[in-house]
């Protein structure tokens, strides 16, 4: 999580140098936020650890979630700092802990068995009936986008086919984490379906994320000069239109968690 924040410059996002396109929290609210959840996740991969990564699982990892979701926001005073990173992470922390996770194939499929029917179950059932909807839930009546629940059930294909490989190949070349993080987070950028983007800015703020890092991609990225001027342009026009891809921030926690996962644990088939 700390690496996620540090990683800069992030367009529209919290780092090091701006608070991005957020007139709510800065760096030092995300320190605070990550102080007060951080314990959690070890609760959770103590209790998954050597359990089958089913549903009985994910139902007891998910009330530790909430407990982590409520100690973020008694941190930041109300903020919604980790909400997403949260759910990413305490998947993938339960999914390595479990039993069978001894491979990239084994984590994703931890992944995908505990939460299997979420979308479904949590969005495409009586939803209608509900007199409170989240901002992802009301993305999923209006448009269709699962979001991170349909990432999730999925098996996080955003991570393990575009973040993971890009992060682990910029490592491999000799470029430093923070470069090696924002490649990453631009690939994941090209592609996934960002609700926070959406919620903000609509379908044109996503159409315009998705173009932009791939303008940054073909200019080289972290990879060339050119690229981080293009970066570094697009942290600002983000900050100018309030875009804010939280939702890819949150995915690029996920890659740097499974890459040390991976590297800790000696798994195969990063890619």
């Amino acid at each position: 999580m700390m690496q996620e924040l540090d990683t800069t410059p992030k367009p529209g996002l919290v780092d090091r140098a701006d608070r991005g396109a957020h007139g709510d929290m800065d760096y030092a609210c995300f320190r605070s936020s990550i102080d007060a959840v951080a314990p959690y996740f070890s609760t959770a991969a103590a209790l998954a650890a050597g359990k089958n990564p089913d549903a009985v699982l994910w139902g007891k990892v998910r009330k530790i979630g909430c407990e982590a979701e409520a100690a973020m926001f008694s941190a930041t005073e109300g903020v919604n700092t980790h909400k997403g990173q949260i759910f990413v992470l305490m998947l993938l922390v339960s999914a390595a802990a479990a039993e069978g996770a001894s491979d990239i194939s084994g984590l994703q499929k931890g992944v995908r068995v505990m939460i299997r029917g979420m979308v479904h179950k949590e969005l495409g059932n009586g939803l209608h009936n509900k007199n409170e909807l989240s901002h992802g839930e009301r993305l999923f009546l209006s448009h269709g986008i699962t979001g991170v629940r349909g990432e999730a059930e999925a098996g996080f294909p955003v991570i393990f086919e575009c973040g993971l490989p890009v992060y682990t190949a910029m490592l491999s070349s000799g470029y430093s984490v923070n470069d090696a993080s924002l490649q990453a987070l631009l690939a994941m950028m090209c592609s996934a379906e960002d609700t926070t983007v959406v919620h903000r800015g609509g379908l044109e703020a996503l159409r315009f994320v998705q173009t932009s890092s791939l303008t940054a991609l073909a200019l080289g990225g972290m990879r060339t000069e050119t690229g981080k001027n293009y970066v570094t342009a697009m942290n600002r026009e983000f900050i100018r239109r309030r875009i804010s891809p939280g939702g890819c921030a949150d995915l690029l926690a996920g890659t740097i968690f499974v890459h040390r996962a991976v590297r800790g644990r000696g798994m195969h088939g990063c890619g």
